[in-house]
């Protein structure tokens, strides 16, 4: 079943450079670029109903951000990167953003999928410096560095966390990490 979900996923991610690529040709000059976007904007969510069962363009980004979290708990990737682009995409200002792609660098470090999880955390620290995640998702992307045995750049990491967030959790602990490094 997980596999057919990935083949469907994989489909579903290439579809719109598929009917991009026949809708350029076989398109009128006529029809106008609004109408074009609606049109691959309301196949893409079609299918996505389809494949996840629900109609995510009603949801809020709470709701959103609570499937989400479900998804991660059930180790569910396909569900949780959905949910994950679709809130980033219509919410992209949601309070909820910083900890989805928090949790999205977890789960990618749960499944050893190390350079994305690293991308995620880096967009939690540039997308939202001022957020309570940065501070974890930077020890958590010093962490990843340690774990892809890469020393010289997780320490570089650990002595940003000391110095920028002085007597946070994750300070002491990077105390403790740096301690280990050397």
């Amino acid at each position: 079943m997980k596999q057919l979900r990935l083949l469907a996923a994989t489909v579903f991610l290439s579809l719109p450079l598929a009917l991009h690529a026949r809708t350029a040709t076989s398109v009128k000059p006529s029809v106008n670029m609004n109408q074009k976007a609606s049109y691959k904007d309301l196949k893409e969510q079609q299918l996505l109903v389809e494949l996840t069962g629900k109609d995510v363009s009603k949801e809020s980004d709470m709701k959103l951000y609570a499937e989400m979290v479900g998804a991660y708990e059930a180790d569910d990737e396909i569900a949780f990167k959905s949910r994950l682009q679709s809130l980033l995409s219509r919410f992209p200002n949601s309070s909820y953003a910083d900890n989805a792609l928090y949790l999205a660098g977890k789960l990618a470090v749960n499944h050893s999928n190390y350079p994305e999880a690293i991308r995620y955390f880096g967009r939690v620290e540039k997308e939202f410096p001022k957020s309570d995640k940065v501070t974890a998702a930077t020890f958590a992307k010093a962490m990843t560095y340690k774990k892809m045995n890469l020393g010289e750049y997780a320490k570089r990491s650990l002595i940003e966390v000391r110095a920028k967030y002085p007597g946070s959790p994750e300070s002491f602990r990077a105390n403790a990490e740096l301690k280990m490094l050397n």
